[in-house]
């Protein structure tokens, strides 16, 4: 098995730090890590002797409890017969993390690309496992689990397991806002991202168990905290079954990095460009539709059309907003759809050029320009003639159908305009890894140092260092 330090030496190192930091680390320690490793039964100990298993830890800036993470995980699998080793992806961390996470038995690794998704895509790749075992550094999940993360897969019963973590999760541990409102919401739409062939309750869980292989298969190319929702949706269309296990939850050790409503959207546009069918295109084109329903029922209004609040009014309104919002909607799927098979985020039988694609929308919004137009004349002949051709009803549903329709012509004749847009690529590559460094100045601080010096603005693209070695 591949274990660096002996476990008289990981006694030695908890009480350094419950020396240096006693009141942090003996709390950690008799909430989460005061009891021994459980032993396992046989027949699990069997089936889990001899595999070969990397836990990664994705880290920036938790010195207090990265090492304490890593020598719990490493004896977990040692108790279990396990084959393991502990990555820990240093993100850029400007603490001791990566020394103390050395010093507890990791093997330290160095991503510049800011970000959870690149830390955990560089120590994914940098694994020589069959299996990877994905959690935080952050004292938060129940590392005792990782057996039960396992034994689906090594029974062949699941290509992917995931630590359900709701069912332990209380307000001290999990902010109502994600507990309540973000995880479903999220979990709801990677669901539907998936046609529903997902039955989880818990997307947004970092603790995930996988064959290395099947992952790597899946290019993944998220940076951010939408790697967790990536990782689903094109799991789910590579056909991998997918499990649950419950876990517990606690709190986490130091401050938390996740940011509520900017990382809320990431994960909402990764999945419109996963998914853009089920996120813009059939919601546009319902709005369409229900537009179209509400002006044939304005239309048929024989005494209250120009009333303000009768019903017709307000199908007026209504059918106003709709017919604008939802053609905008339906042409943004489009849009999403080409970005995401340009970007091989989606694989298409036929890919439409670029040029094509504007072309089509400059023809359509010219075609409802004029449209609009014509609408416009046909309404000035009826209020001048006498009697009028159509009742005032009806005139009042075409008004609006050609204020609509003018907009929304006006939108995608300036289409020419979003083409730039969609020409840039996601990040497939991320800047290599490095082992070690041979000063204990964290290579993201001292990059920014050297690029000060030299007046450098910054990369451009995708970066590259040396893979070295101490």
């Amino acid at each position: 098995m591949t274990f660096t330090k002996p476990s008289s030496e990981f006694e030695t190192l908890n009480e350094t730090f419950n020396v240096e930091r006693p009141r942090v680390l003996t709390r950690v320690r008799s909430r989460e890590f005061a009891t021994p490793v459980v032993p396992l039964h046989r027949e699990d100990k069997d089936l889990l002797h001899g595999a070969g298993v990397t836990v990664v830890f994705p880290c920036l800036n938790e010195e207090f409890a990265v090492g304490l993470c890593v020598e719990r995980a490493l004896e977990t699998m040692r108790a279990a017969g396990i084959d393991g080793t502990v990555i820990v992806v240093d993100n850029g961390s400007t603490d001791r993390s990566a020394e103390v996470a050395t010093e507890a038995g990791a093997q330290v690794i160095f991503q510049r690309e800011p970000g959870y998704g690149a830390a955990l895509r560089s120590g994914i790749e940098a694994a020589q496992s069959e299996f990877v075992i994905m959690a935080d550094a952050d004292g938060t999940y129940e590392l005792d689990a990782i057996p039960r993360l396992l034994a689906p897969l090594l029974e062949g019963k699941a290509d992917m397991v995931l630590g359900q973590r709701l069912s332990d999760a209380t307000t001290e541990t999990m902010p109502w806002l994600h507990r309540y409102v973000g995880t479903p919401a999220i979990t709801y739409l990677v669901k539907k991202a998936t046609k529903n062939r997902l039955t989880i309750r818990d997307s947004q869980s970092g603790f995930r168990a996988f064959r290395r292989e099947e992952i790597l298969k899946l290019k993944l190319s998220s940076t951010g905290m939408e790697f967790a929702s990536e990782m689903l949706i094109r799991s789910s269309w590579a056909n991998l079954r997918i499990q649950e296990v419950d876990t517990k939850y606690a709190e986490r050790i130091g401050e938390s990095k996740l940011s509520t409503f900017s990382d809320g959207l990431r994960h909402l546009r990764q999945i419109l460009l996963l998914s853009p069918e089920t996120a813009a295109s059939i919601p546009g084109l319902l709005a369409t539709v229900a537009a179209i329903v509400l002006w044939v029922f304005a239309a048929q209004s024989t005494t209250t059309f120009g009333q303000v609040g009768s019903l017709s009014w307000v199908a007026d309104v209504v059918a106003g907003v709709l017919s604008i919002l939802g053609p905008i909607v339906f042409c943004t799927g489009i849009v999403l759809r080409y970005r995401a098979e340009t970007s091989g985020l989606r694989s298409a039988r036929v890919k439409v050029p670029l040029n094509v694609l504007i072309r089509r929308f400059l023809v359509g919004g010219a075609l409802l320009v004029f449209v609009s137009a014509v609408g416009l004349v046909v309404l000035m002949i009826n209020f001048h003639q006498d009697p009028h051709m159509m009742s005032n009803a009806v005139a009042a549903s075409l008004s609006s159908f050609v204020r609509s329709a003018f907009v929304v012509g006006l939108v995608l004749i300036a289409a020419p305009l979003i083409a730039p847009f969609l020409m840039t690529s996601p990040r497939l590559r991320l800047p290599s890894t490095e082992l070690e460094v041979e000063s204990s100045v964290p290579p993201l601080v001292a990059e920014r140092e050297n690029r000060r010096d030299v007046g450098e603005i910054g990369p451009v693209g995708v970066c590259t260092c040396a893979l070295r070695e101490a």
